[in-house]
């Protein structure tokens, strides 16, 4: 019950670490796909239709694409400017991507696939904050760009940095340290970033909440906390949920069975089977109304009700009755739908766009979407 999604999990999605294309299996050759793939743009035009085992979305006007074992990338024009070489590839964030050779280790290259960090390691994670988590011998620690090491490798796990924070992981423990290596933080038993520079921490199995200093705001003492955009998180406690603006002042809400955190300000509350809508302030925007309410995504999500789905709007709003089968989440002004009719894609004003010709057509990205276009 809840924010169950209505989503088929995608593995080129942002979900999954920072893939920009799903791990291929632990083999040195494929034959070729029976299925070819290619592009089409918003209107179901084919654009871009070339012998490829498997693509990736276009990010930065680059997609990376698959023949056989061997991964490249190409533009939007069809052109192959990184010639298949590498085993797996990812997506290109500030012009720099990570992939990996046949001996599982990983690097990042370029626009024009000139490495800039050697492929040598056995796990990287992309720049951020002109710093990129790299794995050697089993410990990570942190690279520049020019792929000297500027923090030892040292920990069990290591997390992006987000203003000049990072989390670590070791010896099972997990806390916070500053750009120069120093930790700030106690230890804890789990550890995740929420947002405005602030960390949700978990000790002794409660859960609390500290700030980029390191001091705690919120003292771990419930039994969950939810993730928010803004300085509003649901809590659990003594097997209630409520609502707390940090640091720590309760907001009134309705009598529920459960608070989730549905993204954009919104939360889901539940009473009975039933699940509706409130804002940051605790106020209801929806009543218990629908079986599932996905997260909100551009503005809308996905409701269910009698097993079928539709979409609404952040003022609970209904922009199209349960009619579809399957529903993703908006991205760039269209939704992914399974009607009657097959794959379709929905507007923002509630109608359908085109429909796919097939039924593995996948999201858009910088205008253009990834989809089975022949048979070889």
């Amino acid at each position: 019950m809840g924010i169950m999604s209505s989503c088929i999990t995608d593995p080129n999605t942002e979900q999954e670490e920072d893939r920009g294309t799903p791990l291929v299996p632990l083999v040195e050759e494929f034959d070729e796909s029976e299925q070819k793939w290619g592009f089409i743009d918003k209107e179901g035009k084919v654009v871009i239709n070339g012998p490829y085992d498997e693509l990736g979305n276009f990010s930065e006007g680059m997609a990376a694409f698959r023949k056989k074992a061997k991964w490249g990338y190409l533009d939007k024009s069809g052109e192959e400017l990184i010639a298949p070489q590498f085993y797996n590839a990812f997506v290109f964030k500030d012009g720099k991507a990570k992939v990996s050779n046949f001996e599982r280790k990983y690097g990042i290259i370029d626009a024009q696939g000139k490495p800039i960090i050697p492929i040598q390691y056995e796990g990287l994670r992309h720049f951020s904050e002109d710093k990129c988590a790299f794995k050697k011998d089993g410990k990570w620690g942190y690279l520049n760009n020019k792929n000297k090491v500027i923090i030892e490798a040292e920990y069990d796990n290591a997390n992006d940095f987000v203003n000049s924070m990072a989390i670590v992981k070791k010896e099972g423990e997990y806390f916070l340290i500053n750009n120069s290596g120093k930790k700030i933080s106690e230890r804890f038993d789990k550890m995740s970033l929420l947002e405005n520079g602030l960390y949700k921490v978990r000790l002794s199995k409660k859960y609390g909440v500290i700030n980029s200093k390191g001091k705690i705001i919120l003292d771990t003492q419930y039994q969950s906390i939810s993730k928010s955009n803004d300085q509003v998180v649901a809590v659990k406690k003594d097997g209630k949920y409520s609502l707390i603006s940090l640091p720590n002042t309760r907001i009134m809400v309705p009598e529920n069975d459960n608070i989730s955190y549905l993204s954009e300000g919104r939360w889901s509350y539940e009473i009975g089977e039933k699940v509706g809508i409130l804002d940051n302030k605790g106020d209801v925007i929806l009543d218990p109304t629908y079986s599932i309410i996905t997260p909100f995504k551009n503005g809308f999500a996905s409701y269910q009700s009698d097993q079928l789905w539709g979409y609404l709007d952040k003022n609970g709003e209904i922009l199209t009755p349960p009619v579809f089968g399957l529903t993703w989440e908006f991205k760039e002004g269209l939704a992914r739908v399974i009607g009657r009719q097959g794959v379709g894609y929905l507007n923002e004003q509630g109608k359908i766009a085109f429909i796919a010709e097939d039924y593995d057509a996948r999201d858009f990205s910088e205008g253009l979407a990834r989809m089975p276009l022949q048979k070889r």
